[in-house]
């Protein structure tokens, strides 16, 4: 499933300049091939590192941590203004693992290419990368088809009736802690959080500076 979320189009591209790359590492008769084979062993570890940190601060997202709580958590992230919790209230069901498809597609290695554009020693390097479109298409909201819960956490979620919620839990309930009715208030109102699209962002913007 997870490989459906990278983007056939590589993005970002960076332009990095070979000498200053390998100024510690010797090509022996440094010709295209050679060189490109040099920068890839060198430019590996360092996009695998930050693929780990991408990973790692979605791990300890608050709309991660929350989730991965359950259906008994408290709403640590505050997108509810601290009452209930986000995994009843966007109606998973009790025993889901929602984050677990994001993980697995951050988990998995990112594929690049290197191409020399000069004789100056410049070369080109391509990533192909998770698309939070397809993450969107991913993340299914439980109850609604068509739309995305990541998306829903990123630009907002409606009450969709009245959201209630109790700890002792509520028969009807999917995730058996949190209800949606129409003719009692609660009050609650969600406050948008940034999530998937800037952690994908920051990771682009740390890919701009492999020479680092």
């Amino acid at each position: 499933m997870a490989r459906k979320a990278f983007i056939s189009v590589s993005k970002p591209v960076v332009t990095i300049n070979a000498k200053e790359l390998l100024r510690e590492l010797t090509v022996d008769r440094p010709n295209s091939n050679r060189m490109g084979m040099a920068l890839r062993r060198v430019i590996e570890p360092k996009i695998e590192e930050r693929r780990k940190d991408l990973a790692r601060n979605f791990e300890v997202h608050p709309i991660t941590v929350e989730l991965n709580a359950g259906p008994n958590a408290s709403n640590t992230s505050g997108t509810l203004g601290g009452y209930g919790n986000l995994f009843s209230f966007i109606g998973f069901t009790s025993g889901d693992d929602p984050t677990s498809v994001i993980a697995q597609i951050f988990s998995q290695k990112i594929k690049f290419k290197v191409k020399r554009i000069n004789t100056q020693g410049k070369y080109e390097v391509r990533f192909t990368l998770p698309s939070v479109e397809d993450i969107y298409g991913l993340t299914p909201m439980p109850w609604l088809s068509g739309k995305s819960w990541v998306q829903g956490v990123e630009k907002g979620l409606t009450n969709l009736g009245q959201y209630l919620y109790s700890s002792t839990g509520f028969g009807q309930s999917r995730a058996g802690t949190g209800i949606q009715v129409k003719n009692r208030s609660s009050g609650v109102k969600f406050r948008n959080t940034p999530y998937v699209t800037k952690l994908i962002g920051d990771f682009k913007k740390s890919l701009l500076r492999l020479d680092k």
